[in-house]
């Protein structure tokens, strides 16, 4: 279950449009791509403030959390069947043409003052 897991998270550094983009605004978008463990193509369905992914036959798999500001989205999952309750994702993305790309984006730890 976690490799799947992770391999949902991975999916999303490739992933190929299915919907209108907007003034490059993700929200409001749909994206499509395939997952080789499945063998089958999912959709990624972002809203204005959560997202969902979706096999193609409209099955809810994952439910999230989504935060997007400027090129940084933020996904926390909190249902589904492939959910990563236990952290928040942060990644970097790109539209090129009808392309979105997401790449891990490390958040810095700030370190309180040593006593």
């Amino acid at each position: 279950m976690h490799k799947l897991a992770t391999s949902l998270i991975a999916l999303f550094l490739s992933v190929a449009f299915c919907g209108g983009l907007h003034a490059q605004s993700l929200k409001n978008t749909a994206w499509k791509f395939y997952v080789d463990q499945l063998h089958d193509s999912l959709v990624f369905h972002i809203g204005m403030d959560s997202s969902y992914t979706t096999t193609v036959t409209g099955e809810v798999v994952v439910r999230s959390f989504c935060r997007i500001d400027k090129d940084t989205v933020k996904i926390k999952d909190f249902e589904g069947q492939y959910n990563c309750p236990d952290g928040e994702g942060v990644y970097r993305y790109v539209v090129e043409g009808d392309v979105l790309s997401f790449s891990w984006s490390p958040i810095p730890v700030q370190r309180g003052p040593k006593s």
